[in-house]
């Protein structure tokens, strides 16, 4: 039986492509070239891997901080395919991407989800502010919770 591996995983990778179509499955406007620019300074791409097949995954983007005026990083996309879930990949996807924004850049780290659940069961909190139905902002301080 394989395990499910995770790594880091950048455009030269050959499992980028197929970690994008996987996140278009979902959000069909969905491409890495919006937010992946060398300018924009993100963390790495993050994949899990069984028997060597991208079954999910993990990008950032940089968007205003909610409440203020800076620019910050967020968790863009997180996703795993249906028949995986349920197995905590998406709780180490999101406790290695915490890991990867480094508190000295900014004090909190958001996602905009509508599995809110599974952000609080790691320690996340809800941003009180407006949002789609079924949707939240999160957040987690990057200074005061012990990185995961």
């Amino acid at each position: 039986m394989n395990k499910v591996v995770f790594r880091k995983c950048d455009e030269n990778s050959q499992y980028w492509v197929a970690l994008e179509k996987l996140f278009q499955t979902v959000w069909s406007d969905f491409l890495f070239a919006d937010t992946y620019k060398p300018e924009a300074d993100l963390p790495p791409v993050i994949i899990a891997l069984r028997e060597n097949e991208v079954i999910g995954g993990l990008a950032y983007s940089r968007y205003q901080e909610p409440l203020g005026n800076s620019e910050v990083v967020w968790f863009n996309a997180v996703f795993v395919s249906p028949q995986w879930r349920g197995q905590g990949i998406a709780s180490e996807l999101i406790n290695r991407g915490v890991n990867q924004v480094p508190e000295t850049l900014q004090s909190n780290l958001y996602a905009y989800t509508n599995v809110a659940s599974l952000y609080q069961s790691l320690g996340w909190s809800v941003v009180d502010i407006e949002s789609e139905p079924n949707h939240s902002v999160m957040s987690y301080s990057l200074k005061s919770q012990p990185r995961l």
